[in-house]
Formats: structure tokens, C-alpha cells, sequence
């Protein structure tokens, strides 16, 4: 012991004396080793089981949202792509200043000595496309040189995407869809006059997929009493494969339109002419609790 200094006391406090000391700060009194710096961390593993469940998760949903956002961008294209039509039946029959502007444009039989099936066709295209220009945002004059897009060559597939159609399978009306015209915003929209109505065929997106009909490619028609856009076809007829198969078909025209189809099953080519019926009355063709986009296959 060195000499001069007092013993220590006898009862020292020597909790007291750490908790006073830079090992300790806890308020329970525990030692604390400022030299250990390791801290808890997530293992390799676990990290990896978490990514992996939230890959399985993200696998489940993504798919399910992304087609739920699809069905929604589909539904606002075609709602500006009918109500351009709408709009531009309402001023080419305001133009011409004729009640059933339908009517008159279909008119049939004909004069022969016009080299026309319908003897108002040709006056009845030019004021559509004009109207359809103006109210599109085009100030030009009626003209069809530099719009023309021909997509006999295109893959456009049926309702259920089980078949692609054609020229053949959908016939005269199938001309407002395989011979088209762009608009500003991409768009493609053409007008025909043939099996006695004034039709309109619209891909609501142009040249971006889906290119489906019933899905972004629509055939309406005008009413001939009302001027008004209407389905392109009478109430569909869900008629099975065999039923098909079974029938007297002269053509496959007849036979790939027959009953008109939009249903999820059918083979026909022309599965999706029928859509524009559906579409038009927002109902799902197979759902009733559904509107038609929710139930886009």
C-alpha cells in the first residue's frame, strides 16, 4: 500500500462507481462493453426468403392489375373514338341538311348510269370525311391521299383470340377495318356504305395491340331512322362449334359471321362482329353482373 494514502472504504459502492463510468449508461444497471460494436442484422436467408415471398406475391397481383389497367385504357379510347363518330354523324347530317341521313346515303336501288351500287354514296363519304376532319382537329379539306392504311396483312385476331380474321371471313363490312384511314391521335376510322348500311369501323388505337375485335376494333353502323350510332349487327346468337358445323354454309363468309358472334368460346373468324352490340349497351355478352370492359377476356 502506498504510504500517505487513506485505505479504501470498506462497503464501497462499485455498481455505483460503474454507473458513473463510460462502460455504463443502461438505466437497468447492466454492463455495457463500449468495444462490442456488433449489431442485430436480417441474415442472408432471411433476406432471401422475403424477396422470394414478395415475388410470389408480386407474381400473383402484377399480372391481374396490369390487365385490370389494360381493360380501363381500352374503355377510354373507345369512348373518345364514339363520341368523334357520334359527333361526326350529327354535323355531316346538320351539313347536308336532310332528315335520315342514313337512309338517304343507303338508298338503293340505283341509277345504273351512276357505275354505283348506291346512288348517294359517293356525296354522303365526301361530307363524313370532311365533318370527320373538322371535329378531329384537321382543318383540311375533304382527301384521302396520305391516310390510307391497308392491313389485309395485319394479325387481327377474334374476340377470344382463338382465330385471326380476314378479308373473306368478315366480308363488306370487314372493309372499314382492313382498309382504314389515321387520325390525329392515332386512331383508325373509314366508313362503307354495302349490304344496305352505312357502317363505321373503328380501331380505337390504331396500330397498338390488343387488335382485337370487341377488345380495340368495333364495327358500328347509323340507324337509318334515328342517325344515331348503333351495333353493327343484330343481337348476337351464341351458337356452339357443332351447331356451326352442322349448318348449310355456302361461303365462308356465311359461315364464319353466322349468328353474328362475341362469345368466348366460338371458333367463327368473325367472332367480334357482334361486339358493337354488347359495347354499345355497356353489358357484359356473358356476365350479367358485369360491364362489357370488366369482362374482356
Amino acid at each position: 500500500m502506498l504510504s500517505g494514502l487513506p485505505p479504501p472504504p470498506e462497503n464501497t459502492d462499485y455498481t455505483s462507481v460503474l454507473s458513473k463510468s463510460k462502460y455504463h449508461s443502461n438505466r437497468n444497471n447492466k454492463f455495457i462493453n463500449p468495444y462490442n460494436k456488433s449489431k442485430s442484422a436480417f441474415t442472408l436467408a432471411e433476406v432471401l426468403i422475403t424477396l422470394g415471398i414478395i415475388g410470389v406475391v408480386a407474381s400473383l397481383t402484377m399480372p391481374a392489375l396490369i390487365h385490370k389497367y389494360q381493360k380501363k385504357a381500352l374503355e377510354a379510347q373507345y369512348k373518345k373514338s364514339v363520341s368523334i363518330v357520334s359527333q361526326v354523324i350529327m354535323k355531316a347530317k346538320a351539313d347536308f341538311g336532310i332528315d335520315k341521313f342514313g337512309e338517304y346515303c343507303t338508298y338503293y336501288p340505283h341509277d345504273p348510269s351512276s357505275g354505283m351500287p348506291y346512288d348517294h354514296a359517293e356525296e354522303c363519304y365526301q361530307i363524313l370525311f370532311k365533318s370527320l376532319f373538322n371535329i378531329d382537329g384537321q382543318k383540311t379539306p375533304y382527301t384521302k391521299n396520305g391516310r390510307l392504311v391497308r392491313r389485309v396483312n395485319d394479325n387481327i385476331k377474334t374476340y377470344n383470340n382463338k382465330q385471326t380474321s380476314t378479308p373473306n371471313s368478315l366480308g363488306g363490312i370487314g372493309y372499314t377495318i382492313f382498309e382504314t384511314y389515321v387520325m390525329p391521335d392515332g386512331s383508325y376510322i373509314n366508313f362503307d356504305i354495302v349490304e344496305y348500311s352505312l357502317y363505321i369501323g373503328i380501331d380505337t388505337n390504331g396500330a397498338k395491340k390488343p387488335n382485337k375485335l370487341g377488345h380495340d376494333i368495333f364495327i358500328f353502323k347509323v340507324d337509318k331512322n334515328k342517325d344515331i350510332l348503333a351495333a353493327g349487327t343484330n343481337k348476337p346468337q351464341n351458337l356452339s362449334d357443332e351447331e356451326i358445323e352442322q349448318g348449310d354454309y355456302e361461303s365462308e363468309l356465311l359461315e364464319a359471321r353466322a349468328g353474328n358472334p362475341c362469345n368466348l368460346t366460338s371458333n367463327q373468324k368473325g367472332n367480334g362482329i357482334g361486339c358493337a352490340y354488347y359495347s354499345i349497351r355497356n353489358q357484359c355478352p356473358y356476365d350479367s353482373t358485369k360491364t362489357y370492359f370488366e369482362c374482356l377476356p
